[in-house]
């Protein structure tokens, strides 16, 4: 069903980059486009990457993207800067790509999976089963911080997972790679939202200060796992010398939020490739989703009216 539903979004996303490409890529000269990935397959990141290449973007450094925010530059050329957010093991299987087209990347890494081996949000399939009252991954989200990580804590004991981040040596490689910056995604990936004043602080601290022994650089940059973040997480990114911050919000207009708001346009890891270019240039939530909510409200109107004619 998963296969069937990829497939009729890529074919609608196909569709409408072939109707309103143009449209789409007319933004991107005013604006810069920023994208993210999580664990992309190296078909998916080729095909977007390629995409990029035949439509003019220049892909930017981390660095150039914190000249454009600070200078507020006018935009002469088509320009994107390419980050990944968690740091996953199959990130590696893209190297080949990002130095066949010199992509320069920032990954945006947590502390905690490099030294552990996985992500907590791994182990929510055997919190669901185990514990009755979570039914969903939304549900440890939703929780206290320390009410979710005592969760986590039940059962990480008890299943042995195969690693699906970076491990240390991996991060210091991908350091050391002249096309790759390193970047805090806090220590342990917390919803930030939900942490207290010292569980918060300690995420932007510490996580900086053991990037930084790991990879005896400075760590400039910073992206809000899961994109909460409030006026607490602005302070500390302040306080801790972060000079730039990135969400995973999609809108351009944002731009003017300032250097720790920076926008970001998500790449569905389980998505296809013409389904995500078309989200990317926001040509899917114009022509798409409409469409796709105006037809679940014409199917729940159906549902009702066969309710009420046999009630």
């Amino acid at each position: 069903m998963n296969s069937f539903k990829k497939k009729i979004g890529d074919l609608l996303g196909f569709i409408v980059i072939l109707l309103f490409k143009n449209k789409g890529l007319k933004k991107f000269d005013k604006h810069v486009l920023s994208i993210y990935f999580h664990n992309p397959s190296p078909f998916l990141f080729k095909g977007i990457v390629r995409f990029l290449r035949r439509n003019n973007f220049r892909f930017i450094s981390e660095s150039e993207m914190l000249i454009m925010k600070r200078t507020r530059l006018e935009i002469d050329e088509r320009m994107v800067f390419i980050s990944f957010d968690d740091g996953w093991k199959g990130n590696l299987k893209l190297l080949p790509t990002i130095e066949k087209y010199q992509i320069p990347i920032t990954i945006f890494v947590p502390v905690k999976p490099v030294v552990t081996g996985n992500f907590w949000w791994e182990y929510a399939p055997f919190i669901i089963k185990e514990f009755d009252e979570i039914t969903s991954l939304e549900d440890l989200k939703v929780m206290r911080n320390s009410q979710r990580v005592a969760y986590v804590n039940k059962v990480v004991a008890k299943h042995d997972l195969k690693r699906s981040a970076i491990d240390l040596s991996d991060l210091q490689l991908l350091h050391k790679h002249p096309l790759i910056n390193i970047g805090s995604h806090t220590y342990h990936h917390p919803i930030s939202i939900k942490c207290t004043e010292e569980e918060l602080a300690f995420e932007y601290s510490d996580s900086k200060k053991t990037l930084e022994a790991w990879l005896n650089t400075e760590i400039k940059s910073f992206a809000y796992p899961n994109g909460d973040y409030d006026e607490r997480d602005l302070e500390l990114l302040s306080e801790n010398n972060y000079q730039i911050a990135f969400t995973t919000n999609p809108a351009l207009e944002t731009d003017d939020l300032g250097i720790y708001e920076v926008p970001r346009v998500s790449i569905n890891t389980k998505g296809g490739k013409y389904e995500n270019i078309s989200r990317m240039l926001g040509l899917w939530h114009q022509y798409v989703q409409p469409v796709q909510q105006r037809f679940k409200s014409d199917r729940k109107n159906i549902s009702v009216q066969v309710i009420d004619q046999y009630s």
